[in-house]
């Protein structure tokens, strides 16, 4: 066909071209190529999701409704407008059913989640609790078969009716995701079938060749040419649906191929990652904010440091198996190693903090720091002292890159010149890598000094009441728990220097140089003066530990005067007022005690349940949930110490137990190698004890100097006849109290878990099963609700206007007809910036058909409509049906140019928000 050209004196040429439409020879695949591309996306997304996991169902049941919804809602979308009412049936119906079976439905979710659970976290322990193995198939098949019925009616709809990707991409890929985030691994041939569909379904939504808007005059500048637009439709979108499916089903083929010769595996470390980001994401929560800021961008690479000793802010924990810490010993050592990151000493608003920097501005700071000798270092000096052993041992830490701003600390550390303390609480090596350090020490920990204590209090128990001397070949030696000391006779210059000093500025010299101290390191042990003349280190330390007590019982003693600490108080009263003496044994008598109470009414569990709002911790541990972990039991230790007058503060970092010390690795130089794991994360109490220092004091139930466990412990109904194992005298000085305190514990433990028990079912309707929905899920769905009812509302009321315009404009009197469609015409004439001004009606009319006229309407049309409007105004003449009909045309044409010519945006805004045009029935024009 040959084109002419038409050149004017400006340069441009318009170039007239003949389009041609020719009838097609073949039939269009359109509708099968549509149907075959909703039965890939239907069917791959199921058997990818069951082929990760292995649920329990009726296959037969679930077969048979996919088959029949798929079919019912293919024939219903093939067929189009003429059946979509049966849609809109469907829909209503699988609400109210999924009303009605909402309990079922709760159910079946909850034993998938279980599945799901445990396959993800290979963990023998269901989420939820509680139910009933007999109803797991029926739950779960219909769970499944609603499910089948829901993605049936948006992959049929919007892959067929109208190809949109938006809410078929969200009614499966959550479906997948659950699996890959969490390392699962999903059968390759479903899992590449499904991305096909969403590829096919985007690309069906977006392509469309050769299809121009219709019905426009106009041209299309190429260069200096200028053709006039082109009416042609290409209908191709199903086709290229196809093809893309089949493109990314052959490439899988040749990649699966590949992979198979090279024997190419998905590595460890990116399972791991993806199970990190799970976890994050699942464990986001607002109220605690910033920590899960933290783990979120450490889970995708970012190494955001931040920590609080916020309590009660977690319903569960979980462990990674992961290495935070490697030590190294340079010999065996006796009992668990506590490494200490951090000391909390105030409990308010369930959180520990630090004490004020304002308490440490005390004159024993100050000797403290020019005198050398500082609280960290007490444990070992005395320890030495005990022991009479001047063996040393050496720690090497080495932490990993996501610790590596934390400093890990041992107790009964010595000072060799390069650490530097932080008042009373941690220590901080100078000059070390930053991520490694390496301490000389002695193993302090409770058990190493009980098995001491006993060793010394069995002596004292064969040679009467005196004193037991260290460093005397003296039995029964003749002396008194305090002793006079000349300073000049310390045989180390160094130390007899500076105790001399100290002494003259605390105004402790008597006479001459001559002072006196406490030569007791506890009740009954005395240190022969020999002994403490060749180290001074010694009489240093006790003269410090003298000064530094009144310091501790000031600080460290603190209760929060609350109706609920007092309940607590009130709760373990029969431990906590009983009297006591500030020695060794006094002491931990008592934390015994307390410590077997909490076992015999709690128990271990790394899923406690979040702390419900405005409960205390403490309180709400003890007395209501009875489960919890960790930072559970020392924090509640801690507070029950304080209530018995016993110092105490809490204490957070690794514990490394005697059986992982047996399992390190031997090196060539007799070292010895530990790996520290994440699960050995640990929080714990410290106790003060006179004459020793700060110590390690473990309250956790399952956690042992030789071993330690983070399975459920079950509470402990007996009490042991020695409440901490220090010698064979009963607890409470005598049989019969320790069978009182038994059976009071016995009585609370019975009773404290029936009232458990009472008060969780009747907080949950008396249903005893309570339904718990992970976060992410709740949050996801409560977001997709509020999505789901907006879309209705919005739907619902721009159906009613559409009603009420179309009932104004083709009902009633033509006067109000009229009248209403001149209105309605100014709405829609605005929008193409056409409005009349200073109400001159003719005048504007003849501007709007000088710039509509035969463009968006037929050429006089609205001049028509003005004179009928203005007649039926003024003249009271009634509009004929004539009339009516073409005023009706006039705005449908008006509407639909409106329409056509706006962007994206703007179609939107006129359909849902201003409600102007219907833009549905333009579709095919």
């Amino acid at each position: 066909m040959k084109r002419k050209n038409i050149q004017n004196s400006n340069g441009i040429t318009i170039s007239d071209s003949i389009v041609m439409s020719v009838k097609q020879k073949h039939p269009s695949m359109r509708k099968l190529f549509s149907v075959v591309i909703t039965l890939i996306g239907m069917l791959s997304v199921i058997m990818a999701f069951l082929g990760m996991f292995h649920f329990r169902y009726e296959k037969s049941t679930v077969v048979t409704a996919f088959i029949c919804f798929a079919a019912l809602h293919i024939l219903v979308a093939v067929r189009g407008q003429k059946l979509l009412g049966v849609y809109f049936i469907s829909v209503l119906s699988f609400l109210f059913l999924a009303y009605r079976k909402s309990a079922t439905l709760v159910m079946g979710f909850k034993f998938v989640y279980n599945i799901i659970y445990k396959s993800a976290f290979t963990s023998k322990i269901n989420y939820y609790k509680g139910l009933k193995s007999a109803l797991e198939v029926s739950s779960v098949t219909t769970l499944f078969v609603f499910y089948i019925w829901l993605l049936a009616i948006v992959i049929c709809y919007f892959t067929i009716c109208r190809p949109n990707p938006v809410l078929p991409l969200m009614v499966t890929f959550p479906l997948l995701e659950i699996g890959m985030y969490n390392g699962i691994k999903m059968p390759v041939f479903w899992g590449i079938l499904c991305i096909a569909y969403w590829l096919a379904i985007l690309a069906m939504s977006t392509i469309d060749v050769g299809e121009y808007s219709g019905g426009q005059s106009g041209f299309v500048r190429k260069n200096n040419l200028f053709f006039p637009k082109r009416h042609m439709k290409l209908k191709v979108t199903e086709r290229c649906g196809m093809f893309i499916i089949t493109s990314v089903m052959l490439l899988a083929a040749l990649s699966y191929g590949y992979l198979k010769v090279t024997h190419y595996k998905r590595s460890d470390s990116i399972n791991e990652k993806r199970r990190n980001i799970t976890e994050a994401v699942e464990d986001f929560s607002i109220d605690n904010l910033g920590e899960s800021l933290a783990n979120l961008s450490n889970a995708f690479g970012f190494n955001l440091d931040y920590e609080n000793h916020k309590l009660g802010n977690l319903d569960h924990v979980r462990y990674k198996n992961i290495t935070d810490l490697t030590v190294t010993l340079e010999k065996p050592v006796y009992g668990a190693i506590y490494l200490k990151d951090d000391t909390c000493s105030v409990y308010r608003d369930n959180e520990w903090f630090k004490l004020p920097s304002s308490n440490y501005k005390s004159k024993v700071f100050d000797d403290f720091n020019d005198y050398k000798m500082h609280p960290q270092c007490f444990p070992a000096t005395m320890f030495r002292c005990l022991i009479q052993d001047d063996d040393e041992n050496t720690i090497w830490i080495k932490n990993s890159p996501r610790k590596k701003k934390h400093v890990y600390v041992p107790y009964g550390i010595e000072d060799f010149g390069k650490l530097k303390y932080e008042n009373d609480t941690n220590v901080i090596p100078d000059g070390e890598k930053k991520g490694e350090s390496s301490y000389k020490f002695v193993n302090i920990n409770t058990d190493a000094f009980k098995e001491l204590f006993n060793m010394q209090y069995d002596l004292k128990q064969s040679i009467g009441d005196l004193p037991v001397v260290i460093g005397s070949s003296q039995s029964t030696p003749d002396v008194s728990m305090r002793s006079v000391f000349s300073a000049s006779s310390i045989t180390d210059p160094k130390w007899r220097d500076k105790i001399l000093k100290y002494c003259t500025e605390n105004d402790l010299i008597s006479y001459d140089d001559y002072f006196t101290f406490d030569n007791s390191s506890f009740d009954f042990i005395y240190v022969d003066p020999s002994y403490l003349y060749e180290h001074g280190e010694v009489v240093m330390t006790k003269l410090m530990q003298e000064s530094y007590r009144d310091f501790v019982y000031q600080n460290y003693l603190d209760v929060p005067d609350t109706a609920e600490m007092e309940e607590v108080r009130q709760a373990y009263s029969d431990i906590i007022d009983r009297e006591h003496g500030n020695t060794a044994h006094d002491v931990f008598s008592v934390l015994d005690d307390i410590r077997i109470r909490i076992s015999a009414t709690s128990t271990y569990s790394l899923e406690p349940g979040k702390l419900p709002s405005g409960k205390d911790f403490v309180n709400w541990f003890l007395l209501e949930n009875h489960k919890g972990y960790c930072t559970s039991y020392a924090s509640s230790g801690v507070l029950l110490a304080r209530m018995a007058g016993i110092p105490a503060r809490y204490a957070t970092g690794y514990i490394i137990s005697e059986n992982d010390l047996k399992s390190g690795k031997k090196n060539k130089d007799n070292t010895l190698t530990v790996e520290v794991k994440d699960n050995r994360s640990h929080a714990w109490a410290e106790i003060y004890i006179e004459g020793l220092g700060w110590i390690p004091y473990e309250f956790t139930a399952g956690y042992t100097s030789g071993e330690i466990t983070t399975e459920p412990t079950q509470p402990t109904t007996a009490v042991s006849t020695s409440a901490s194992d220090i010698s064979t005298t009963t607890t409470s000085g005598s049989s019969t109290a320790n069978n009182s305190n038994t059976s009071a514990v016995s009585r609370t433990t019975v009773t404290t878990t029936v009232l458990s028990t009472v008060t969780s079912i009747a907080g949950n309707g008396g249903k005893g099963i309570k339904i718990h929905i992970p976060k992410f899920v709740r949050n996801l769905f409560i977001l997709i609700l509020f999505a789901a009812l907006l879309v209705m509302f919005v739907r619902a009321r721009r159906a009613i206007i559409l009603k009420i315009r179309d009932k104004h404009l083709t009902t009633g009197e033509p006067e109000t007809r009229i009248r209403y469609m001149y209105s309605y015409a100014e709405k829609l004439l605005s929008e193409m910036n056409m409005q009349s001004e200073n109400g001159n009606f003719k005048q504007f009319a003849s501007e709007v058909e000088k710039w509509y006229g035969d463009i968006a309407f037929e050429k006089g049309s609205f001049d028509l409509l003005t004179d009928v409007a203005l007649r039926s105004a003024f003249n009271s003449t009634k509009p004929s049906s004539d009339e009516l009909k073409k005023c009706e045309k006039m705005l449908s044409s008006l509407s639909a140019s409106l329409f056509k010519k706006s962007s994206r945006f703007d179609k939107f805004r006129l359909m849902y928000l201003n409600v102007l045009v219907k833009g549905d029935q333009y579709e095919d024009r």
